[in-house]
């Protein structure tokens, strides 16, 4: 999904655009560059994620763009443009989140349709967190067909996921 795409599908939070002056910005792809400045990301987005400018990770290889509820660290990897989690506890564990920022803009409207529709199939689902049938199933074709690298053991996406599974009806 293009930034501007995203933009344009994104209703959920505000959208923090980022200043990128700082030296942790060196080394940005520019498209990452321009994305961020012109369109950035969503202050919350489900699950547990949060965006905008924070302090610079550790290493140069990294560009921090925000941090999941746990504090653990999302970045973009310079040399690659992966979408990174570095885990609060271990800097050395490093998770994929998505493959581009491209492929985290669609991840993120696919996911918030996903919860919207939850809501509307169960209205109770914020007190019994249960998830109608069939839709993870949908939900995870949708993730994998958007980024399969991110639907892999150890990506993100993948282990929200088993999570979920979890709580289907």
């Amino acid at each position: 999904m293009t930034p501007a795409a995203f933009k344009n599908n994104w209703k959920r939070s505000e959208l923090n655009t980022f200043d990128l002056s700082s030296p942790s910005a060196d080394g940005l792809s520019a498209a990452s560059t321009e994305a961020l400045k012109e369109y950035g990301l969503p202050s919350e987005a489900e699950p547990w994620l949060s965006f905008g400018e924070s302090d610079p990770a550790d290493g140069k290889e990294f560009y921090p763009i925000g941090h999941l509820a746990n504090g653990s660290q999302v970045c973009i990897e310079k040399a690659t443009d992966r979408i990174v989690i570095i885990d609060r506890d271990d800097p050395d564990d490093i998770w994929m989140l998505n493959s581009s920022l491209e492929a985290l803009y669609e991840s993120l409207v696919i996911f918030d349709a996903f919860i919207a529709e939850v809501n509307r199939r169960n209205p109770a689902y914020a007190a019994n967190y249960r998830i109608p049938e069939g839709m993870l199933s949908e939900l995870k074709d949708k993730l994998t067909a958007c980024d399969p690298e991110a639907m892999k053991a150890k990506g993100y996406w993948f282990c929200e996921l088993g999570m979920l599974d979890d709580s289907a009806l």
